[in-house]
């Protein structure tokens, strides 16, 4: 039997919902605001303390402020206090550089650097037909001095904004070699990147070396594929050795050529929430055997390009432990075109995550002491002849 209540009764509960729903909606309102106030009441001591810092500087200090260098460093420690040793402040004419870099084109002297625990900048990449290149900058080169200044009496991040400028002006270093001081003077340029390089060995093994991931560099990895196997490659060898990683989207696009059909890698937030990194589908997938060479210098999106050809692909991996950065980060931009890179996730990938521990290789192998990939011959690459004995047996028989 049906009930029905009077008119008054429903709006004494259509009112008692509504003064549920306000009394709900202010405390959480409050306590929000409260939070802000609070937080803001703490850094407005901050501020306070800063203003009397530089009052007291500018009336005594007996140097000369760099409000450039003042402003810099300042960004610079707010962004070391929060202890995200992957964050960085990026300022508008490097962001805009690495920009272009993630799009295919580098805008400088043609060399990748990262900073190195001696405080100096480490020299991890060098592009083909740049000016480092042209004037033998090697990966592995330590730079200790830009343009006559010394590294060490640089802030954090400034050395790396002094390796950026215009296309056409010059940038000279002091590099340290094997214990040898070499001075360059490089041009910085316009180049397009070609991240993906490829030949045979042995007549029958693909050998296919990936610098860095850019937008370019699926394209270039599926013709490096197509043209080593059209002249007879029966194996595969993808070097990721020295990749400083780089764009994580550019990852799918070659996976799917491996692995058609998985989900690859997630990405775990602050909040504790997962959400799919990486998700194959592709119709077509090649079956070879594949071994992937990897060392200390393999970072970030190579490190999980390593991973997932792994764990979905069963590819082996060979040379030495990997850096161990399985972390997400976002870049936000501001509005004078500078930027903040920050960790917000971390990576998993079938077999769990790598962060600081890095990959394993299923082969360790190390190059001799002082070389270098790249820079050495086949024949004394340790790394490279160990995946060549391992794919041997595996190439079929003609």
């Amino acid at each position: 039997m049906n009930k029905k209540i009077s008119l008054g009764i429903a709006i004494s509960l259509v009112a008692i919902g509504c003064a549920i729903t306000f009394v709900l909606t202010w405390t959480v309102s409050l306590n929000i605001y409260n939070s802000k106030i609070g937080t803001s009441e703490k850094y407005e001591g901050v501020y306070e303390k800063l203003r009397q810092i530089d009052t007291t500087v500018r009336q005594n200090y007996i140097g000369t402020v760099d409000d450039d260098l003042l402003r810099s460093s300042t960004i610079n420690g707010y962004i070391s206090g929060i202890g995200d040793k992957y964050a960085s402040y990026i300022a508008p004419s490097a962001y805009y550089e690495l920009q272009q870099s993630q799009a295919g084109v580098i805008l400088g002297a043609g060399f990748d650097a990262e900073e190195d625990s001696s405080g100096y900048l480490k020299i991890t990449n060098v592009y083909k037909g740049s000016s480092a290149e042209l004037n033998d900058v090697r990966a592995g080169d330590i730079i200790t001095a830009i343009d006559g200044k010394s590294l060490l009496s640089m802030q954090q991040g400034q050395a790396m904004e002094r390796l950026s400028g215009e296309v056409g002006t010059r940038l000279a270093l002091q590099l340290l070699r094997d214990g040898e001081s070499i001075s360059v003077n490089l041009i910085r340029q316009q180049l397009e990147i070609e991240s993906v390089s490829c030949r045979l060995i042995n007549d029958s093994i693909g050998y296919i070396q990936i610098s860095t991931f850019n937008a370019k560099t699926a394209e270039q990895f599926s013709n490096a594929l197509t043209t080593v196997t059209n002249v007879g490659a029966k194996a595969l060898i993808v070097d990721v050795r020295q990749n400083g990683g780089g764009l994580v989207s550019a990852l799918k696009p070659i996976l799917n050529q491996f692995v058609p059909s998985a989900l690859a890698a997630t990405v775990e937030y602050s909040d504790g929430s997962r959400k799919t990194l990486i998700e194959t589908d592709s119709a077509n997938s090649i079956d070879l055997p594949v071994t992937v060479l990897v060392d200390g210098g393999t970072v970030s999106a190579a490190e999980l390009f390593a991973a997932v050809m792994r764990d979905e692909y069963g590819a082996q991996l060979v040379g030495a432990q990997t850096f161990g950065k399985a972390v997400m980060q976002n870049t936000y931009e501001f509005s004078d075109g500078s930027a903040l890179t920050l960790s917000v996730g971390k990576i998993y990938t079938k077999s769990g995550t790598w962060n600081e521990t890095g990959l394993k290789p299923d082969y360790s192998v190390e190059l001799a002491a002082g070389a270098v990939p790249g820079n050495i011959t086949d024949d004394a690459d340790a790394q490279l002849q160990k995946a060549i004995e391992i794919l041997t047996p595996q190439i079929p028989a003609e």
